[in-house]
């Protein structure tokens, strides 16, 4: 898998507040520029924290900026906070779900990082006891969603402009 780094907080997104719906695919210029980002990549690995039992508002925000450019594409979810973000994680799982993108792995198998201002040490590495989840399993399996799911868009994008 060829990965990009897309750093949320680089992007400094204001309040979407754009006077036509995404779904409408009516972008103006910020959007466009999101869209032709979100629509070259295959797949997605979201890592999060959790504010509120839920996901940051940057990242909702983010996520309503385009809306077909996500479709029929798999994510994987890595969480981080006190109790390693599940409940963030759900609550993307049901955003992405509505945004047409396959979650990739079940609450069990996504990769929670519990008390991330303690879990790593002074070079960077993970502590043992503070991540849990298997990170190979999950890019095995997000790969194999990509890659299936590539293909039937490949497919479907022949077939349909005949």
């Amino acid at each position: 898998m060829e990965l990009e780094l897309f750093d949320l907080a680089e992007q400094n997104l204001p309040l979407f507040s754009e006077p036509i719906p995404p779904l409408e695919h009516q972008y103006g210029a910020l959007q466009q520029k999101l869209a032709e980002k979100i629509g070259s990549a295959d797949g997605f690995v979201f890592v999060t924290g959790e504010y509120n039992h839920s996901i940051p508002g940057s990242l909702k925000n983010f996520l309503d900026y385009v809306n077909a450019e996500w479709n029929h594409k798999a994510a994987a979810y890595v969480g981080y906070g006190s109790a390693g973000a599940i409940r963030s994680i759900e609550h993307l799982v049901q955003v992405m779900t509505e945004l047409r993108v396959t979650s990739v792995a079940n609450t069990r198998d996504h990769i929670h990082i519990n008390q991330v201002w303690a879990a790593f040490d002074d070079n960077g590495q993970p502590k043992a006891g503070f991540v849990h989840g298997d990170v190979k399993k999950q890019l095995i399996e997000l790969e194999w969603w990509v890659q299936a799911l590539k293909s039937k868009r490949d497919n479907y994008a022949i077939s349909s402009s005949k």
